[in-house]
């Protein structure tokens, strides 16, 4: 499924560069923009202002900024794949709608990493003299519950933005997706991670497209996981069903002749 995943995500990006690219980049005007002016703050030196501008201001945009633009494009990558045409105006539409849901999900995803985090170093640390093997398997354990947390992240928006659930059914049935699909959502955070090392090496024009391009993989893959389960109304978890046909889906019926000779599609 990796591999549909990617290809659907290759040809929505072909055929909508433009839109993901203006997308893309007003996503880094509102969360990069203040979040560099909130670091500068933090690394003045003075605490007045590190105190009253810098964390207020890291904290407004990684809990809100990039939260509610995630969920943003995350509606607009949903309507480029089920539509096959999308807008600016859709991105907007999706912050509209699931805002409010955005920051929470944001929220309990970023105090969740905070505490695992935290409590890698602080077992291994803190119980090193007095219980060593305790602390490490506890350090382990919270570890892992960072990558679970991680893996989460990844669906909870393109879920949030095609079940339109609440903040706590998001996030249960992004964490059903994680545990029922391992190795796919292994794999996805692979590419994730693989994308962001191509962007920073390769020219900036890559770099711009970044968080619209994982966003719309991630959305390839729930649509895919979509088709793998039927998910009740009320987003409780996802129930096994007869994966439909996708022969007559476009993007993934696609080859590299379509690529060279767009025209003759």
């Amino acid at each position: 499924m990796l591999g549909r995943a990617l290809k659907m995500a290759f040809w929505v990006v072909y055929d909508h560069t433009g839109k993901l690219l203006a997308a893309n980049l007003l996503w880094a005007l509102i969360v990069l923009v203040p979040g560099s002016i909130a670091a500068s703050c933090i690394l003045s030196g003075n605490p007045a202002v590190q105190l009253f501008l810098g964390v207020p201001g890291a904290l407004l945009t990684a809990l809100a900024g990039f939260p509610v633009m995630a969920v943003g494009v995350a509606h607009m990558a949903k309507q480029l794949i089920e539509r096959k045409d999308g807008s600016l105006g859709d991105l907007f539409a999706g912050i509209r709608l699931y805002w409010r849901r955005a920051i929470g999900v944001g929220g309990i995803l970023a105090i969740a990493l905070t505490c695992l985090t935290t409590s890698v170093w602080f077992y291994a640390s803190k119980l090193n003299e007095v219980a060593p093997i305790v602390g490490y398997a506890l350090s382990a354990l919270a570890l892992w519950g960072v990558l679970l947390v991680l893996l989460t992240g990844l669906y909870a928006f393109p879920a949030l933005a095609q079940k339109r659930a609440g903040v706590v059914a998001t996030l249960k049935l992004s964490i059903l997706l994680v545990l029922a699909n391992p190795f796919l959502s292994i794999g996805l955070g692979l590419q994730v991670c693989a994308l962001g090392v191509i962007a920073l090496l390769l020219p900036p024009f890559l770099f711009f497209l970044y968080g619209s391009v994982v966003m719309v993989l991630m959305s390839s893959a729930y649509e895919l996981l979509a088709r793998k389960y039927a998910t009740p109304d009320s987003a409780e978890g996802p129930t096994k069903t007869i994966a439909p046909d996708d022969s007559q889906d476009d993007y993934l019926n696609r080859g590299v002749r379509d690529a060279l000779f767009p025209w003759k599609g």
